[in-house]
């Protein structure tokens, strides 16, 4: 390149570095630019806590600005800021697994808008007993219950009553505490169910509700009946108030319902109301009978079997009864 050309290339370019640097020194005058001075800047900020006393943060917590669908997650410490563009009305929500969502209308009348959410936890189903009851009686008579026991957890202690819901027709059963055994329970009658027989309602589905002290209903769980046991355990001897020594063996026939199960059986005295004297649970159902393993008073009893399948379900034998001397 001619001398005269190259050092025209060079003043050129030194001139274009020049007007570059101007150029990025030039004041930032676009609206939507963040640098530009005359824009203000809005921001959300606050934290999300445990509405549980002590207050506990809530660590990613997702923060919801609808208008601009911008979303954020809180830190360690439950806090949680948003830069707004267009600060325009509208709803700040917060979401949390296993807590109820809360929200906000945020009207602007400043440039910084501060909030602090305490979210309610979802109460929590610890456990769930759902299970038909079936009794035997002279002379063959047979009546059935249908037992719900319900046991649930909740830090913030705000559950005001349990129910459970028939997902078919959406009727609810209100279920009671029981302050001793710390379930909410209830124990049903067909008619409550407006049903001839529990056998009816096999398979269908029941949600597990939880109302709060702010009328707010919340699914935990659901559930099914799965069985009515119809079959009925025979038993063998002692019967009709045979005598027998003070550690009877007790005999019944083989049970073949068709499904897995295990036996119970009890030893009650003759008092009202019966009080059980004796009782052993989780015998194999290949057994036909049981000895008695202590001593009994001399008096009068009378003895059941139960039949239990890996559902709760049971059915209750016939009584037999015998004699002590």
């Amino acid at each position: 390149m001619p001398e005269r050309y190259k050092r025209i290339f060079i003043s050129f370019s030194i001139l274009t570095l020049i007007l570059l640097h101007w150029s990025c020194e030039a004041p930032h005058l676009n609206p939507l630019d963040p640098q530009n001075p005359s824009k203000k800047s809005y921001t959300i900020e606050g934290y999300v806590f445990t509405f549980s006393l002590p207050r506990l943060p809530i660590e990613n917590a997702l923060v919801i600005w609808h208008n601009e669908n911008k979303a954020v997650l809180t830190n360690s410490n439950g806090y949680f800021k948003i830069d707004i563009q267009n600060p325009n009305d509208g709803w700040l929500k917060v979401i949390q697994d296993g807590y109820k969502p809360d929200s906000v209308f945020i009207n602007w009348n400043s440039s910084k808008f501060y909030k602090e959410f305490y979210l309610n936890q979802i109460p929590e189903l610890d456990s769930i007993e759902f299970y038909s009851i079936l009794l035997n009686q002279y002379p063959d008579l047979q009546s059935t219950t249908l037992n719900v026991r319900v046991k649930i957890s909740d830090r913030d202690n705000d559950v005001d009553s349990v129910y459970i819901e028939n997902a078919s027709d959406n009727s609810k059963f209100h279920l009671s505490y029981n302050p001793q055994t710390k379930f909410y329970e209830r124990s049903f009658d067909e008619f409550e169910f407006n049903v001839e027989d529990f056998t009816e309602i096999i398979g269908i589905k029941f949600n597990i509700l939880v109302k709060d002290f702010s009328d707010d209903f919340f699914k935990i769980g659901e559930e099914k009946l799965n069985r009515v046991i119809k079959n009925e355990i025979t038993l063998e001897a002692p019967l009709n108030n045979d005598t027998v020594s003070t550690k009877p063996y007790l005999r019944w026939r083989r049970f073949m319902p068709g499904f897995k199960f295990s036996y119970s059986v009890e030893v009650l005295n003759d008092e009202f109301p019966p009080k059980t004297i004796w009782s052993k649970d989780n015998i194999s159902m290949e057994e036909t009978g049981i000895q008695i393993d202590f001593n009994l008073p001399a008096g009068n009893y009378y003895w059941v079997v139960w039949c239990v399948d890996q559902f709760l379900n049971r059915a209750r034998s016939k009584p037999g009864s015998f004699v002590v001397k």
